[in-house]
């Protein structure tokens, strides 16, 4: 029966919140991202077609623990969407639709911890969404003189799960909340090229759980080399609340 007490209390305590606090830690992010679009799609630039700035969401979430030779977590999500339309003659005459839209889950290894982190691991990115032109007359209606002239309509859907190589890099200024870091993203695979980068400073405020504010500058460089051919640079500020515990 004392083996059993002894169990019993020792249990308990393992797994008690606060040791679990010590023995996992998380943190995250989640905010809005004012994205700047250029490059083409096709035969046609995506200023032409109506696209400019949008704003989109973005949330991620870490998980880390001690237990060696275990990666860590991160699943990270972003909304990149927009959808451009022309009317002529009181009706609609075509529609553009950029849907980079993607989830991101990633193994990754912490090779320092302390006032300087650096992590690296690996990602798999699955893409939801589409990119299409379809419009009638868009040479006349857009001004182009690049054959455009006549009837167009492509579509692509997106439903690939790509790896990538993940990068964070980051430093703390001691006792004052404030942190800077870099986190990239690059893969070539198949017929995609992306590189997806990301600075930002952050401040929390030191608490249980400490809460705090963040913003940087994100440029995510998609190129796809199959069906019509797609080659977009997507880049602005972003802001969001972050967490740490």
């Amino acid at each position: 029966m004392q083996w059993l007490k002894i169990g019993a209390v020792a249990s308990a305590l393992v797994f008690s919140p606060y040791t679990l606090a010590d023995f996992i830690g998380a943190k995250g992010e989640a905010g809005v991202w004012r994205t700047d679009y250029s490059g083409d799609m096709g035969s046609a630039s995506a200023d032409d077609l109506g696209f400019n700035q949008e704003d989109g969401q973005y949330a991620r979430l870490y998980v880390e623990h001690p237990v060696p030779l275990i990666p860590n977590a991160r699943v990270s999500y972003a909304d990149i969407s927009s959808r451009k339309s022309w009317e002529l003659a009181g009706a609609e005459a075509g529609v553009a639709t950029i849907n980079l839209t993607h989830v991101d889950v990633t193994a990754y290894y912490e090779l320092l911890d302390n006032w300087v982190h650096l992590d690296a691991g690996l990602s798999l990115r699955h893409y939801d969404g589409e990119i299409s032109v379809a419009a009638g007359n868009l040479g006349n209606l857009l001004g182009l003189d690049s054959g455009w002239g006549e009837l167009v309509n492509h579509s692509m859907t997106l439903d690939d799960a790509l790896p990538m190589g993940y990068v964070l890099a980051a430093a703390e200024l001691p006792f004052t909340g404030w942190s800077a870091g870099v986190e990239i993203n690059y893969t070539e695979f198949n017929d995609y090229t992306i590189s997806d980068n990301t600075f930002k400073v952050r401040y929390l405020f030191d608490a249980v759980v400490d809460l705090g504010f963040e913003a940087g500058y994100r440029q995510l460089n998609f190129t796809l080399d199959k069906g019509f051919g797609v080659d977009l640079n997507l880049s602005g500020p972003f802001a969001g609340f972050a967490f740490h515990f």
